[in-house]
């Protein structure tokens, strides 16, 4: 019987084709929510809100089809206080949100939510951790 080497080259060809057959996005260009998000709703179009702020404190603002982190993480700051004792003094995931309001809480301008959009706990914190990141945005004006 004769065995040949496969070439490397093919493997990793057949796995775009397969991938990109299949509506995968190996390549997504997500967008950081370095200044909020949302879960979707009705008063954001049942889409994720996601909002940025750039390096010239210009805000920008998007409704998304997917928002997951890429290393499969979920959302998190730290320093966190909140209506519930925490266990711990490291990071605390946000499963329902993150905002940023540095007026309302400059010792702590991060706020973290857990819980679902109906009802949901707030958590005040010192810094974020990991952002959200989201694909397949359109801006919001």
């Amino acid at each position: 019987m004769f065995c040949t080497q496969t070439n490397p080259i093919f493997f990793l060809a057949l796995v775009f084709l397969l991938a990109g057959n299949l509506g995968s996005h190996i390549f997504a260009d997500a967008i950081e929510c370095n200044r909020v998000w949302e879960l979707p709703s009705s008063a954001n179009q049942n889409q994720n809100k996601c909002g940025t702020i750039d390096s010239d404190n210009i805000k920008h603002t998007y409704l998304c089809k997917v928002c997951k982190r890429g290393d499969g993480k979920s959302p998190s700051a730290s320093g966190c206080i909140g209506p519930h004792p925490l266990t711990t003094n490291g990071s605390l995931d946000c499963d329902a949100g993150t905002d940023t309001n540095a007026d309302s809480s400059p010792g702590r301008p991060y706020f973290c939510f857990k819980g679902n959009p109906a009802a949901r706990d707030v958590y005040r914190c010192t810094a974020r951790h990991l952002n959200q990141q989201c694909d397949q945005c359109t801006p919001q004006n």
